[in-house]
Formats: structure tokens, sequence, C-alpha cells
């Protein structure tokens, strides 16, 4: 005797798949949103350490060229250059991060998509046994 699956129970299923690959395409569109604003941000920061760095060349060809250094343009060198290299520490530090968020993002899509998988399958054989239950059901019935 085959086990009945009711409409219901299918229709639940169906509900559950949407839901888990709404859940996935939203999670997905978050991450990127993510990645895209820390890689803004991290242009941002390259851009500004690029402004001082030309800045820092344009007062190094001076002093070359006059020949004499004063304190000041010395200090402002100092000051550029430990920015420019706090400024790499972050960039550094940030890009880390940000591969370290794109490899757990890759690996939680590569689960939701097996999950999803499994999900398809388990809805085939949901449907092939309603298929086979209306089959049995309209060979005991007249009414086919």
């Amino acid at each position: 005797h085959p086990s009945f699956v009711s409409q219901d129970e299918v229709d639940e299923l169906r509900a559950e798949m949407e839901e888990v690959r709404d859940n996935y395409l939203e999670e997905e569109v978050y991450q990127v949103q993510e990645l895209r604003r820390e890689l803004d941000r991290s242009n941002k920061s390259c851009r500004i350490l690029q402004y001082r760095l030309r800045k820092a060349e344009q007062k190094g060809l001076r002093a070359a060229q006059t020949g004499h250094v004063d304190g000041e343009l010395l200090r402002t060198l100092e000051q550029d250059l430990k920015v420019a290299k706090d400024v790499s520490v972050r960039l550094h530090n940030e890009l880390e991060s940000v591969e370290e968020k794109r490899s757990r993002a890759e690996d939680e899509n590569e689960q939701l998509r097996q999950r999803v998988i499994e999900v398809e399958i388990t809805k085939q054989a949901l449907n092939n046994e309603l298929d086979r239950t209306k089959e049995v059901s309209c060979w005991n019935t007249v009414d086919c």
C-alpha cells in the first residue's frame, strides 16, 4: 500500500524550498553589497595615500633642486611617511578581512547550494510519490 502525500505537504515543501532560495539570494546580495562598501573604503584610503605620496615627492624634488632641507619640510615628510605606513598596514588588514569574509561567503554559498540540491531532490521524490498516489487513486475510482 503506497504512502499518501497530501497536497498540503507538497505545498509546504514548495514554500520551504522557495524560502531557502530567497534567503540564499538575500544573503548573497547582502554579502556582495558589504564587500563593495569595504572595497570603496579601501579605494578611498588608497586615493588619499596616493595624494599624500605625490605631495611628498613634490616636496622631495623641491628640496633636491634647492639643495637644502628645512626642518618643517623634514617633519612633514616624516609625518607623511608615518601616515603612509599606517594606511598601508590598515589596508593590508582590511584586505585580509575582506578575503576571509569572501572565503566564508563562498563556503556558506556552497552549503546553501547543496541544501537547494537536497531540497530539489526531495521535491522531485515527493512529486513522483504524488504522481504514483494519483495513479493508484485513479485506478481505484471510475471517474479518471
